[in-house]
């Protein structure tokens, strides 16, 4: 992948849109003060690319934009491709994937003309998928290349260009397969054991059930002689039973012939009780006769006084009567007064309820007028409070950005006190191995040191310490002063941490107030406008009885009519009350006609109900004769009978017996015939348990062969020597070919006895002087090793997943070395520039500018990171 054209805005430092065209230069250096925004350029492109940076998510938006955008234009074996990557703030990330084509199918760029207008004579291709997932995968498919393989091959990051060889020996295979991404044999391993327990599990089952079924198998024998000793109850019981069925048939025939008995009793009583129930029938009607006949008697003594009171009621309702007619035209003068009587009243009440809710209207208004005069000196508090709130948010958006770049200026300083320390870790371990080593090499031009020499050495290496331990001390002062202002920012953000919650909360207490003021104000204009003036009409109306005119002139009219008829309502009222006393007197009429035309038929009646009562009496005595007869015998009869409960619990029981046995003989015999079943079944299940065994062996060797010392160790032996191949290659170019890497994955043990050799990775470098550990060399020899080796992994790295290394991209921190070392850097630098499209060198040493031919500085302003190509 060789970069072209990136194209930045609103992405970590950078707020504005920045654009940079990397087409004019093959090697440049990317320069600036540190928290400039020089790392943020690579992360740029690892995000535009695979999604990913430092940082992720809304973290990746610039604290002081709503969006971030990256548009990255690349080369890739003969084809321009441009990727655009949108984060909007709290939204979904959109991603955009194309590739450039000619109107003719070839695409030609003019060189001559600016970046942004290069690309246009050509078509962008759309290669976007229908999801953001699948569009990173057909980037990656298009690159065969992800993010972390990507980045360990292009990237000489600071602190880990020696991550690899400053391992201990035993330790560097590890590392190696980390590198070689050789974890996935890991997680096959944990996969085949995790089948192996499975099985093993299923055949742990296996043997719980063939253990079940051997037990079972041991009882056969009992089995069977508890079937046959069943099957001999069995037959015993049943023979019980069918004698005790015939005893029980005999019982009934017994108490058959009882119960015939009662009902012959229980007949004669029903007899007696009816005979009984007709004479108290009978006795009972003919008193009511009787009663009646006394009533028709006294009717017949009053028949005089009767007739009477009948002509006196008849003549007062004919005098009624003609009153009544003189009172109907009365009553219809008097129902056309209540028309206007009731119009006025109507008119009289409506006006009052207008009042009252008039008056109700009215308080409401006084209240409303409080309300009003409350209301504004709370609307002008909040208006302070607001002024106050909004002021503390513009505060904390400050405080925001200023915590950013210190978090940013914080990560860089530490990342460079990590790569001092490694440095001087180094320098001790060497002046050690100088110290302790009377013999040795000069790392420049390999001839053995003197002593006076091996210890100037040491003063030179001792000195460089000195100088990287002064400057560890400074930054660790700056360290501890940004942790003191980050703390100091994050405490004042904590406390600002609720503005925006009481701005929203002032605001609308605000807005609130505000409607329910204007509400106020409003219905009391209204109140003025319309209701008052009503309020003092309906009064006016009510006091002065100047309301529905037209009907009071209407009553009285009526009025004058009523006085003409003279009707006497008093005479016409006592006439009313005189007829209704005497309407009783033709009911008693009615009565003493229907008296005249009973009273014989009534008497001949009762002659005969008296005969009737005679005659049942009679039956009455026959019938309690005979059901005393019945009762002695059916008594005397139930005296012999036998016992019909205790027999049917008796047959019962045997039952009961029988069927319980005849559930064991069936259980009994399941259980036996279950016996053959049983071996069968073993069997089968003894066959199944040798395949799962198999398995396991099977799911074992895949474990042997997936662990570390199996498919990966494999790996890394055939890795090793293209890697060893590859790092010859470069550091041979590197040392004006005097020096080899060789690696060594076996040795012997320091006890002699063993015959075995353990597993290692040591370095052996050969040069003028012979062959020696890496551990063995000074700084900058082993500067060119680690850098060839590094170098060796990227390009296996790429070869391996398909792709081929264009671009390398070194941010490993100059300033954590000395001048030599720097020196040291870019002429292996110059010397790989060849094998690469494009190299970018990231530093903010103002000295090393010079050293390439273009420099790409970075800036802080006020506006965010920017950038100037020079």
């Amino acid at each position: 992948m060789i970069p072209l054209h990136l194209t930045l805005s609103g992405f970590l430092s950078y707020q504005d849109r920045v654009e940079l065209d990397f087409t004019p230069f093959e090697l440049a250096c990317i320069a600036g003060a540190n928290g400039a925004g020089k790392s943020s350029l690579l992360d740029a492109i690892t995000w535009a690319l695979f999604g990913q940076a430092r940082k992720r998510d809304d973290s990746l938006v610039n604290s002081r934009s709503e969006i971030a955008e990256v548009s990255l234009i690349f080369e890739y074996e003969g084809n321009i491709y441009r990727v655009q990557r949108t984060k909007p703030l709290r939204k979904t990330t959109m991603l955009e994937f194309q590739i450039l084509q000619g109107r003719s199918g070839e695409v030609e760029i003019d060189e001559s003309l600016p970046s942004a207008e290069r690309y246009a004579t050509g078509t962008w291709k759309p290669l976007t998928e229908r999801t953001l997932r699948e569009t990173d995968a057909r980037i990656q498919q298009t690159l065969r290349l992800d993010y972390e393989t990507f980045v360990n091959a292009s990237f000489f990051l600071q602190g880990k260009a020696d991550q690899f060889t400053q391992q201990r020996p035993g330790d560097r295979k590890r590392i190696l397969g980390s590198i070689l991404g050789l974890e996935i044999w890991e997680t096959y391993r944990q996969r085949a054991a995790e089948q192996r327990r499975q099985v093993e599990s299923e055949i742990s089952v296996l043997d719980g059930r063939l253990q079940d079924i051997a037990a079972e198998l041991g009882e056969e024998a009992g089995r069977k002689a508890r079937l046959k000793q069943l099957t001999q109850d069995l037959e015993r019981v049943s023979q019980e039973r069918t004698s005790q069925e015939q005893v029980l048939a005999s019982v009934r025939q017994v108490i058959a012939t009882h119960e015939e008995q009662q009902k012959m009793v229980e007949l004669l009583a029903r007899q007696v009780q009816g005979a009984e129930s007709q004479q108290a029938e009978l006795v009972t009607r003919l008193n009511s006769r009787k009663e009646e006949q006394q009533g028709f008697s006294d009717l017949l003594d009053r028949a005089d006084q009767i007739e009477a009171e009948y002509l006196s009621w008849q003549e007062n309702r004919a005098e009624l009567e003609k009153r009544d007619r003189i009172a109907a035209s009365f009553q219809e003068s008097e129902k056309r007064r209540q028309g206007p009587l009731g119009e006025i009243q109507a008119e009289r009440v409506r006006l009052e309820q207008e009042r009252k809710s008039l008056l109700e209207q009215q308080e409401g208004m006084r209240a409303l007028q409080h309300e009003i005069e409350t209301l504004q000196p709370l609307i002008d508090t909040l208006e302070t409070d607001l002024a106050v709130a909004e002021a503390k948010a513009d505060r904390r958006e400050r405080l925001r950005a200023d915590l950013q770049e210190a978090e940013i200026y914080l990560s860089e300083k530490r990342n460079e006190n990590k790569q001092m320390r490694q440095e001087m870790n180094e320098l001790k371990s060497r002046i050690e191995i100088l110290s302790k080593t009377e013999e040795a090499v000069c790392p420049t031009c390999g001839r053995m040191l003197s002593g006076a020499e091996r210890l100037g050495l040491i003063g030179q290496l001792k000195e460089d310490g000195t100088q990287l331990g002064d400057r560890f001390r400074d930054n660790q002062e700056l360290l501890e002063e940004t942790d003191q202002k980050i703390a100091s920012l994050k405490e004042q953000l904590v406390e600002l941490g609720e503005v925006d919650a009481v701005l929203r909360s002032l605001e609308q207490k605000q807005s609130q107030l505000t409607s329910r003021l204007e509400t106020f104000q409003g219905q009391l204009r209204a109140w003025e406008k319309n209701n008052a003036p009503q309020l003092e009409g309906v009064t006016r109306k009510l006091s002065e009885e100047s309301f529905s005119l037209e009907a009071r002139q209407q009553l009285a009219e009526i009025d004058a009519e009523l006085k003409a008829i003279g009707y006497d309502a008093a005479a016409h009222d006592a006439l009313r009350k005189a007829e209704l006393a005497g309407r009783s007197s033709e009911a008693d009429m009615r009565s003493l006609e229907k008296a005249h035309a009973a009273i014989s038929p009534l008497a001949r009646e009762i002659e005969d109900l008296e005969s009737q009562v005679l005659t049942l009496e009679k039956q009455i005595t026959e019938g309690k004769t005979l059901y005393n007869e019945a009762a002695d015998a059916y008594r005397e009869a139930r005296k012999q009978a036998p016992d019909l409960h205790a027999a049917e619990r008796a047959l019962v029981d045997l039952q009961e017996q029988e069927n319980r046995l005849r559930l064991e003989v069936g259980a009994a015999r399941q259980k036996v015939d279950i016996l053959a079943t049983l071996k069968t079944r073993r069997e089968a299940l003894k066959s199944e348990r040798e395949q799962l065994a198999k398995r396991v062996a099977q799911y074992r060797q895949l474990e042997r062969a997936f662990g570390k010392d199996g498919v990966p160790a494999l790996l890394i032996e055939q890795a090793l020597p293209e890697i060893e191949i590859k790092a010859n290659q470069i550091l041979e170019r590197l040392s004006d070919g005097s020096m080899f890497v060789r690696f060594v994955t076996q040795a012997a043990y320091k006890d002699t006895r063993r015959e075995d050799l353990r597993e290692t990775l040591e370095i052996q470098i050969s040069d003028s002087a012979g062959v020696r550990d890496y551990e063995m060399y000074s700084g900058g020899e082993s500067f060119r090793v680690n850098f060839a080796i590094r170098l060796a992994l990227s390009e296996v790295l790429a070869q391996r997943a398909g792709a081929r290394l264009q671009t390398l991209v070194i941010d490993e921190g100059f300033g954590s070395q000395d001048a030599l070392g720097r020196q040291r850097l870019i002429e292996a630098i110059n010397l790989v520039k060849p094998d690469f499209a494009k190299i970018l060198v990231i530093t903010h040493i103002e000295e090393l500018k010079d050293a390439f031919p273009t420099r790409i500085e970075v800036v802080k302003t006020d506006r965010g990171s920017r950038i100037s190509v020079n």
